[in-house]
């Protein structure tokens, strides 16, 4: 074939080629010669700078603009009004996908939960195609550290998803149940011990608690689901009712709503932005009688010892402690009616006692799952709120 002859071909067969659909190729000898042609790969996603990712880490968890501790950018109206379930949660300043929040509002969740203020934040990132790892470290003890995947999004970096939510990492973390579902205790008759002592679990099921901090309505939630009744965190909080009211400091005097007459705050908010904190023994025993259930026993000075025989005889109990077991000194605020409340800063928790042994109470904890904790530890936490407990059949 002439030199001239070649070339005439070879720019047909680009012409049909660069055609595409719109002029398809009726020869078998053009059509195959167009369709060897490799087709041009996609240039990959940048990667966002590290200035980028920093930002976004900062915007995730940010400094408190009048206490100073760093919180979640969820419901970020720290100094305002929070909205009350069953309003929408307020993802509006994280700087998130529409896919991401989405999935959070479905199930009305936060990025981390936790009770005690963290007073330093460190982030680090690692750019990679298309985005980049976020990783936030909050300095509570343990570390706290939230990981968190950043994409492209048209001409921004959004994060778009959690690695690990609420990875808490140190020498001698407690141990954690991630799961939404961990198993039911097995249930056990009262039995003898090698020691000489007696142990027992109830099949008292564990459900994580639905608002930020309805641990006390959860807790209730599961100790009814063992008599049978079946109910929610919401039902539970329209029987205690709310006083969203948040607390006023003034000449180093705390004053709040009062926790054994209703919900303090905003069960959505926060205890270290004083916007939200829980309630106490009364209320609970109210709504388990007005739902159904039967209370043997509420109040403080519940001894341990009384608490561990009512678990031996098949009650479960709602039980207060500190958030994750820590050591708290009491300082007792004034409620906005006068009475003294029992107070440890933002610890609060409850929790439902469903077993026990000769050296270790198995609590199901609404935020953390299920876990055996040893007595001391235990009995000390229990002691900070007055050994308060509601014991239900």
């Amino acid at each position: 074939m002439k030199p001239q002859a070649s070339a005439t071909l070879l720019a047909v067969v680009v012409t049909l080629a660069a055609c595409g659909a719109a002029a398809q190729p009726t020869g078998g000898a053009v059509q195959g010669a167009a369709t060897s042609l490799p087709s041009p790969s996609p240039a990959p996603e940048p990667a966002a700078s590290v200035a980028e990712l920093t930002a976004l880490g900062e915007q995730m968890v940010v400094p408190h603009p009048r206490y100073g501790y760093y919180v979640s950018c969820v419901n970020l109206k720290e100094n305002g009004a929070w909205p009350v379930p069953p309003a929408p949660v307020d993802y509006s300043a994280c700087p998130i996908t529409d896919e991401l929040r989405a999935r959070m509002q479905a199930t009305r969740a936060d990025f981390y939960q936790t009770q005690s203020p963290a007073r330093g934040r460190t982030v680090t990132v690692t750019p990679r195609p298309g985005g980049g790892i976020v990783v936030v470290t909050l300095d509570y003890a343990p570390v706290i550290k939230l990981e968190l995947v950043a994409v492209r999004a048209g001409d921004h970096v959004l994060i778009g998803d959690v690695v690990e939510k609420g990875d808490v990492t140190g020498a001698n973390p407690p141990p954690i149940v991630f799961s939404e579902k961990p198993a039911a205790p097995s249930a056990s008759p009262v039995r003898a011990t090698a020691s000489g002592g007696v142990e027992r679990t109830l099949a008292v099921p564990w459900y994580r608690q639905a608002f930020g901090l309805s641990c006390e309505e959860a807790s209730l939630r599961m100790a009814l689901a063992y008599q049978g009744i079946s109910t929610t965190d919401a039902a539970i909080l329209d029987v205690i009712g709310t006083d969203p009211r948040a607390a006023t400091v003034q000449d180093g005097v705390m004053r709040w709503g009062n926790p054994y007459t209703t919900f303090v705050g905003n069960p959505n908010g926060s205890e270290v932005a004083l916007t939200g904190y829980g309630t106490y023994y009364p209320t609970i025993a109210r709504a388990a009688t007005v739902l159904g259930g039967r209370v043997l026993r509420a109040g403080e000075g519940i001894a341990p010892a009384q608490l561990y025989q009512a678990i031996l005889a098949g009650h479960p109990a709602v039980v207060w402690i500190t958030y994750r077991w820590v050591s708290a000194a009491r300082n007792d605020y004034v409620a906005f009616d006068g009475r003294r409340i029992p107070y440890a800063g933002p610890v609060e928790h409850a929790v439902t006692a469903v077993g026990v042994d000769a050296t270790r109470v198995l609590i199901n904890d609404p935020l953390l799952g299920v876990d055996w904790i040893a007595r001391g530890t235990f009995e000390s936490s229990y002691a900070t709120y007055g050994q308060m407990a509601v014991i239900l059949a």
